[in-house]
């Protein structure tokens, strides 16, 4: 069962929570207790709500309505009084204190994160899901994709209320999670959909898949003329956009069924950096004097 859980010292109950779930994979699974644990390391003053191989009250499960359970989440959160509500996927860490960040949701009443690869909402929609909500393809490819790994809503401000009550019902429409009306029959579905094998859900070319919760945020935050904003959420494997002094959350996935230790990702992060130069001068001085030796 999910059970909030401090992450931080305070005196009086937190109106602020980040949210998670992991299920499946033992790497995810891992995942929620190496989250939980940065967490605490960058002293967050708030609970954390994590569900464990299990889903919230109503959820639909992955066949039927693939990630739809996000929303519910933050139906959970809302039922529970909290009004600041981040989600985080599993596989993330937060690197430094998440203080900026709930301070943007509280000004903006919501916060959603640039896409660190430059991706369109056209690139990852099947075109039944576009025709359902009056979209071209065309049009979608102008709208930038919103990426659900972090997002965060004021759940106490008419935008954030609107953003999740949208979300919440398109993610339950039976078409827009699932990217077609046709339900899954196993993984294998699931999976062919996700990348448009064999052209499944779009001949386009440009469009590469389906991405479920996020397409569905990606086509609300178009409804409310919402853009991604914030810049601090980094994809470890994605070396165009390093990790620099103004990331807090590092998306860090993982491929096998062991996950790295908090401590060695922070060691690369932070460590890794500072001792390359020094390392680069030594072994640069090293082949001078190695040449000078080899002129006498």
């Amino acid at each position: 069962m999910m059970q909030p859980v401090s992450t931080g010292p305070r005196e009086t109950p937190s109106e602020c929570c980040v949210i998670s779930l992991a299920t499946g994979r033992k790497a995810y699974l891992a995942s929620l207790s190496r989250l939980r644990q940065s967490l605490q390391r960058v002293r967050f003053p708030g609970d954390f709500l994590g569900w464990l191989d299990e889903y919230p009250p109503g959820s639909p499960s992955q066949l039927e309505a693939p990630m739809a359970f996000k929303t519910f989440c933050f139906q959970e959160a809302r039922r529970h009084g909290y009004r600041f509500v981040l989600w985080i996927d599993a596989p993330v860490v937060a690197l430094r204190r998440l203080e900026p960040i709930i301070t943007m949701i509280r000004r903006n009443g919501y916060v959603t994160f640039t896409n660190n690869y430059d991706q369109m909402l056209g690139q990852w929609s099947s075109d039944e899901t576009l025709r359902l909500h009056g979209i071209s393809r065309e049009q979608a490819m102008l709208i930038p994709e919103t990426p659900t790994s972090v997002i965060g809503l004021d759940l106490g401000h008419p935008l954030g209320i609107d953003f999740l009550e949208r979300w919440h019902s398109i993610c339950c429409d039976g078409l827009t999670c699932r990217g077609r009306r046709e339900p899954y029959r196993s993984s294998e579905d699931h999976y062919a959909v996700a990348w448009n094998k064999d052209h499944c859900i779009s001949q386009d070319p440009r469009v590469g898949g389906h991405r479920h919760d996020q397409t569905a945020a990606g086509i609300v935050a178009h409804q409310l003329g919402l853009r991604p904003y914030a810049e601090s959420l980094r994809d470890w494997h994605y070396k165009k956009k390093p990790v620099d002094r103004t990331t807090i959350l590092l998306h860090h996935r993982e491929f096998g069924e062991t996950i790295s230790s908090l401590e060695s990702i922070n060691y690369q992060t932070f460590y890794a950096p500072l001792l390359a130069r020094p390392r680069r001068l030594l072994s640069g001085a090293r082949r001078r004097i190695l040449r000078l030796n080899e002129s006498f």
